[in-house]
């Protein structure tokens, strides 16, 4: 009986979820996004927050609006008028300067192959600015065991860099090429 139970904890773990932010604490969904996105996508993407954007776009119905909802940036919180982008997270949003130093906590869930980076992006053009704050190009290596794995790929720093006064996002980015899906969280920020 504690087999299957174990076999069956294994099993909820690695379909609710695999990887997130939990601090700085990232922007969510809300009725913008539902509104761009659809019930169906919200639902999945509020219902796991650290799994794949893959498990979003298998939910894609009539109610979605693609030109509205950008599912691969920022999860497909982005939404609202643009430039203003982050109107479902208008009470979430840091005011941070050139030179402070943001520190990170990733939850990873279930480990998968893959690469990642944290970059400084744009709302409005959804590209990012410069060069990544901080790369990996193999992250959460599932040949390491789990003891093993390098500390700062679930808490680290970066430094926001000089910017023009306005209003951006911190992207933590994993693309898991041992599985092919996308985890992304974002955290709204001014300067």
């Amino acid at each position: 009986m504690l087999t299957i139970l174990v076999l069956i904890s294994i099993f909820v773990i690695q379909v609710l979820g695999h990887g997130r932010v939990t601090s700085p604490k990232p922007r969510g969904g809300g009725t913008k996004h539902q509104a761009a996105c659809g019930a169906a996508v919200a639902k999945v993407l509020s219902s796991d927050p650290a799994g794949p954007i893959e498990n979003a776009v298998a939910k894609i119905d009539s109610s979605y609006n693609a030109t509205a909802c950008h599912l691969y940036f920022c999860r497909g919180y982005n939404v609202g008028v643009s430039p203003n982008r982050w109107e479902d997270n208008t009470s979430n949003t840091r005011k941070y300067k050139a030179g402070q130093v943001v520190p990170f906590t990733i939850d990873i869930v279930a480990h998968h192959t893959g690469t990642a980076n944290v970059s400084v992006v744009n709302l409005t053009t959804q590209k990012v600015i410069g060069s990544p704050l901080i790369y990996w190009k193999v992250y959460s290596n599932t040949s390491i065991p789990i003891s093993q794995k390098p500390a700062n790929e679930t808490a680290f720093n970066v430094t926001i860099p000089s910017l023009p006064s306005g209003h951006y996002a911190l992207q933590w980015w994993w693309w898991a090429y041992s599985n092919k899906q996308t985890y992304e969280s974002c955290i709204d920020f001014t300067i």
